[in-house]
């Protein structure tokens, strides 16, 4: 009869090993759930399983008892370790092996945690199978789902408990009188972006969040030489100016009124494909989104600079319906593009680039700039084209005052309901569901024509810059969402000398 070791050391062995669990299990159901298996174990496995439970054996007796080992595997991968045929061949096992397994023996037990052992050792159990990914999103779902974002309850409910109001049409006024939505220098701001970058009639507004709503009109008054204008030399470089350099260059300076500049800010809610979505773009190109803003002054006829990471365009737009702003690349009109900032190594580079240099410039930020003419002047407009209104609002064309609420909608809901959504928030809260966006220039898709009859004819009022960060979201809308745009919003009140309201009262 083969003697086994003290039986101290074989439970000090069960313990270290984890093993006492398997003892304690109740013998009628299964310890384990079954197990998937990748091959059979090998001698060195079987001596090392055996050994763990004090049994020591040699290469001939783990030849002579494998097969009765593969069986128990089997039984225990496929019933759990508390299985009656896995005690059966361990008492085979013990039998080949001369070992005692009569009453008051601890010896099947100890091969019955040996199998365990071997049951539950990694290099015998394959990883679960993780599930199939779920199909790649369609990019017209993503599109919709982004351009409705102001039909999204809990959206909306995040964007009212952090006092911040979505637009698709935002009020970016020169002049407007005090408590009313008329004005002589009243001008609206859309955002289109197109589901097919060739097809300018497949746009749609976006959503931009403003941190307040259209009617108050929270504005910052800022030094004019805080905004820079970035302006392609004619050796295809980069040259930064301030904006009155850039005024004074255009013959658009105003004697009493390029001191300090109104600025507004938002955030842009663009649809921007990932490399992942169907339908986004052809094999091997990087995805992007195609967009133009649209503006309509009422009544009055502004000069626009647009300024994005590569440079700035020029452009007259006048009263009568919404004109589209396009970028100027060598004397060709080309949509501007909203990229995945990731997919835009070029455009991070170009931005580390110019920054070393000292430059302002950031690859998510556009500014629009208005400089007001003078009405007595002859001016001709740039027209470089319209949006198409019957897209704007989803198919249906709604009066622009109707278009947003004010400010954000506001849903009732039940006490555990709102309680429910409380507490999704809070987990939400280290979480981003926007990403960032860089800004480039789509394909040419015609010549570019900036206007004339603009030189000398600056009217002497103040002129409005609206800066709009771009962001595109890539998961649930979130708390840390909000603490972004907040931080944004307060960099540029610290470069502002007055933050407030023209039309109505403080």
């Amino acid at each position: 009869m083969r003697k086994l070791l003290p039986f101290l050391f074989i439970s000090a062995s069960l313990v270290g090993s984890g093993t006492a669990a398997w003892l304690c299990q109740d013998k009628g159901s299964p310890s384990m759930p079954p197990q998937p298996w990748s091959g059979d174990p090998s001698d060195a496995q079987i001596r090392d399983a055996f050994g763990k439970q004090g049994i020591r054996i040699n290469g001939a007796e783990v030849a002579g008892l494998r097969a009765n080992v593969l069986l128990a595997l089997q039984e225990a991968r496929a019933h759990g370790i508390g299985n009656s045929k896995v005690d059966f061949a361990a008492v085979e096992i013990a039998h080949d092996l001369g070992l005692d397994s009569g009453a008051g023996s601890s010896t099947v037990r100890n091969i019955v945690s040996a199998i365990g052992y071997l049951v539950n050792q990694r290099g015998h159990v394959p990883p679960r199978p993780t599930p199939p990914p779920p199909p790649p999103m369609e990019w017209r779902t993503y599109f919709n789902e982004t351009t409705n974002l102001w039909h999204q309850s809990d959206f909306m409910q995040l964007m009212a408990r952090n006092q911040f109001h979505p637009v698709k049409i935002s009020w970016e006024d020169i002049g407007r009188h005090q408590g009313s939505a008329w004005g002589d220098r009243i001008s609206d701001v859309g955002i289109w972006v197109r589901e097919h970058e060739s097809d300018p009639s497949s746009a749609k507004l976006a959503l931009s969040v403003r941190r307040d709503g259209n009617f108050r009109d929270k504005v910052l008054m800022v030094p004019a030489d805080k905004i820079k204008v970035h302006v392609k030399s004619s050796w295809g470089g980069t040259v930064e100016k301030t904006l009155p350099q850039r005024l004074q260059e255009l013959g658009l300076s105003s004697p009493t009124r390029d001191r300090n500049v109104i600025v507004s800010n938002q955030f842009a809610i663009v649809p921007v494909p990932s490399r992942s979505m169907r339908g986004a773009s052809p094999e091997g190109v990087p995805p992007r989104a195609a967009f133009t803003f649209s503006i309509f002054p009422y009544g009055s006829t502004n000069f626009v600079i647009t300024d994005v990471i590569e440079g700035s365009s020029d452009a007259i737009v006048g009263s009568g319906n919404h004109q589209l702003l396009m970028a100027n690349v060598n004397g060709q009109k080309a949509p501007f593009t909203a990229s995945r900032a990731e997919d835009r190594p070029d455009l991070l580079r170009l931005e580390r680039d110019l920054k070393a240099r000292g430059m302002d410039v950031d690859v998510q930020r556009y500014y629009l700039i208005q400089i007001p003419l003078r009405r007595d002047r002859r001016i001709q407009a740039s027209n470089l084209g319209t949006p198409p209104m019957a897209r704007a609002y989803g198919g249906v064309v709604m009066n622009d005052m109707e278009a947003m609420p004010s400010s954000p909608m506001v849903y009732s809901k039940g006490a555990n309901a709102a309680k429910a959504e409380e507490k999704s928030l809070q987990r939400s809260d280290a979480t981003s569901g926007l990403g960032k966006v860089a800004i480039g220039h789509g394909e040419v898709e015609g010549s570019y024509f900036t206007g004339s009859g603009y030189q000398g004819a600056r009217a002497d009022e103040p002129i409005r810059v609206t800066v709009v960060y771009f962001v595109t979201p890539v998961g649930k809308v979130t708390a840390r969402d909000m603490e972004t745009f907040t931080k944004a919003f307060t960099q540029w009140d610290s470069q502002a000398i007055w933050g407030g309201s023209f039309v109505t009262k403080e």
